[in-house]
């Protein structure tokens, strides 16, 4: 006969401070007493004394997980912004970890990555929250200075735009 498990709730202190219309679908205690939720539209940072951020999805490039330390470390797509560390009480975190990662790859519509004077340059087209488009290039390393790097460059997002409407 199967056992059927209840799954764990978000306290009810906690819950009664997301933001109507967000309704969990994964989550994980932070030691520092507030919890990391992965909504639809955003991951969320809330404490039984408040909501501490809401960050939408395409806002997010990637998260990495140490398990020693249990920190699950965000890297933002803007990567002028510092990493975020959130330190979880547990290290079972394979439905947060998995959940957050589908729903940052949701806001992800096309890509494509090229080599730009032996630098990785990668352009991406994500969608916000309100369903509106936006292009984005980065380059993982030093990029050369010239006009043939720059129409390099240009070239690799036009092309993205265009592979999915964007114009301009």
């Amino acid at each position: 006969m199967p056992i059927f498990r209840r799954s764990a709730r978000l306290p009810d202190a906690v819950a009664a401070h997301l933001p109507k219309g967000d309704r969990p679908l994964a989550f994980a205690a932070m030691t520092n007493g507030s919890y990391a939720v992965v909504v639809r539209d955003a991951l969320i940072v809330v404490g039984e004394d408040g909501l501490g951020q809401r960050t939408a999805w395409h806002e997010i490039e990637n998260g990495s997980w140490d398990g020693e330390t249990r920190t699950f470390t965000i890297t933002w797509a803007d990567r002028e912004r510092p990493d975020e560390p959130l330190v979880l009480e547990s290290d079972e975190v394979e439905v947060f970890t998995s959940t957050l990662r589908e729903r940052v790859q949701s806001s992800v519509v096309h890509h494509e990555t090229v080599e730009v004077g032996g630098t990785r340059v990668r352009a991406i087209v994500r969608r916000r929250e309100d369903g509106s488009l936006y292009s984005q290039v980065t380059a993982f390393g030093p990029l050369p200075r010239g006009e043939d790097a720059d129409r390099e460059i240009d070239a690799l997002e036009r092309r993205v735009r265009e592979a999915v409407g964007l114009t301009g």
